[in-house]
């Protein structure tokens, strides 16, 4: 497994269109392939929040966000994204979340959420979410594996016969 690819977005690049967010996490930590994401809406309209998360080469990732609230803390889903792949969105309501299972992507990972914010008035809406990210093996790792294999199968037959 390539540490570059592991290297998952020791930064996120975060836009936001049509809405105002703030406390969006920008610089979160990459613990064993697995990154935090999230935003906090502060006026009621429609939102576009794209979330990049720079990651090198093939990998299976998937990701999931929630958001709980009512009134003017809440926030409906309208349509997610990761790299082209849509995320199952639940029904609107008081908690709702969207997820999308392990999925082969080539980095950079792209996440792109589209919702409504209720907030207003002083009072916030937010969501937040994982990014999970697992390497995906290069080709040369393949190989050494299977010369590794070859050699240890060659001994074994060689003691065998010896």
């Amino acid at each position: 497994m390539k540490l570059k690819t592991l290297a998952l977005a020791s930064m996120i690049a975060v836009a936001s269109t049509g809405a105002i967010a703030n406390d969006v996490i920008t610089n979160p930590a990459v613990i064993g392939g697995t990154a935090y994401f999230g935003a906090l809406h502060t006026d009621n309209v429609d939102f576009t929040d794209v979330f990049t998360f720079n990651v090198a080469g093939p990998v299976k990732a998937n990701s999931s966000m929630i958001t709980i609230g009512s009134g003017l803390q809440n926030i409906d889903f309208i349509w997610a994204d990761l790299n082209g792949a849509a995320l199952t969105l639940s029904p609107n309501g008081f908690v709702e979340f969207g997820s999308i299972g392990d999925t082969w992507l080539a980095g950079p990972l792209v996440l792109t959420v589209k919702g409504k914010s209720a907030a207003a008035g002083g009072t916030f809406a937010s969501y937040s979410g994982t990014m999970n990210v697992t390497a995906v093996p290069e080709p040369e790792t393949y190989a050494m594996m299977l010369a590794g294999l070859g050699i240890v199968g060659f001994l074994a037959r060689r003691r065998r016969s010896v």
